[in-house]
């Protein structure tokens, strides 16, 4: 069996931090001045304002998670596709959403350095959320 790329294994693991449920679970694969930019979210320099995003949408959704799916390696990094997934608890998209799971498909631009991620870009849609979940926003 061929060994996998480094890069790659990285963001295999990260993605399992942001999948564990736990908001410090990603940190050792962040550099500490991290550069974290979601298209939706906004932009979060360092751990712990990266954290503090992270662990808010954790009270949201406590089963968030971010399976990833192709990847592509670069000189300085590594993009992955992936699928963000989480139970619907509260009733902002209507009482009918109310506990389905809602998916929503992105990608990410990991820049490496030293074996930790220092900058992460995320491109996703908002509106798959309520797509998903069969209702209007």
């Amino acid at each position: 069996m061929a060994q996998r790329d480094a890069r790659i294994q990285l963001a295999i693991d990260l993605f399992e931090a942001w999948s564990s449920g736990n908001p410090d679970a990603p940190e050792r694969y962040l550099a500490p001045d991290c550069v974290l930019e979601d298209i939706v979210g906004g932009t979060h320099t360092g751990w712990p304002d990266i954290r503090s995003f992270f662990a808010d949408g954790l009270v949201r959704w406590p089963d968030l998670k971010l399976i990833p799916g192709k990847f592509w390696v670069s000189e300085d990094g590594v993009a992955l596709t992936w699928e963000m997934s989480a139970t619907q608890l509260n009733a902002d998209f209507g009482p009918e959403a109310v506990g389905k799971v809602w998916r929503s498909p992105g990608m990410s631009y990991l820049v490496i350095r030293d074996g930790v991620v220092v900058h992460e870009v995320d491109y996703h849609d908002r509106v798959n959320v309520p797509l998903s979940l069969g209702v209007k926003s």
